[in-house]
Order: C-alpha cells, then structure tokens, then sequence
C-alpha cells in the first residue's frame, strides 16, 4: 500500500465515523450526550467531520483530490435536496416542524 492508498483508506474511515455519529443523533437526538461521552452527538458529528477534513487536505497536499469551492455546484445541491424534502413531506414520510 503507498502512501496516497493508506490516506483514502483512512479518509473512507473517518466517512464512516460521520455516519455512525449521525446515526446516533438520529436515534437518540443531537443533544443526548452517551454515558461516559463528554461531547453531545452534534459535537461527536462536528469532531468527525473535522476529521475527514483533515484527510481531505492531507490528500490534497499530495495532489491526489482538488477541492473546488464551486459555489454554484453547492448551491445546487442544496435546491436539489429541498425539493427531495419537499417532496418527502408531501408524501408523508418528512414532517418539518
């Protein structure tokens, strides 16, 4: 394994760590702080993603991945998810409050 495979392995990881917290605030709320946990799930998510940050920036050092900061793209992404929760709601399965 080089160098550029052991940094996409570790950012994988850090990817799944953001989903396990995440999956946690969904079950328990994002405020619930774990039994021996000194951080809310909220902070654990934000922890996570800092962390695959970190990778992401590792891989960029390396000239491996370039992160556009395509403003447009993100702007559109944000639309398209609205109108999937938009729909959700309109079928039922969202309730927004």
């Amino acid at each position: 394994m080089n160098i550029t495979e052991h940094l996409l392995v570790c950012l994988s990881e850090e990817c799944v760590e953001v989903a396990k917290e995440v999956s946690k605030a969904l079950r328990f709320g994002a405020c619930e702080i774990m039994l021996g946990q000194p951080l809310t799930n909220a902070e654990r998510i934000a922890k996570e993603f800092q962390e695959v940050l970190a990778i992401v920036e590792m891989l960029e050092e390396k000239g491996v991945l370039q992160r556009p900061m395509d403003t447009h793209a993100i702007d559109r992404k944000k639309k398209r998810v609205e109108e999937y929760m938009q729909y959700a709601v309109s079928i039922g399965a969202c309730d927004i409050k």
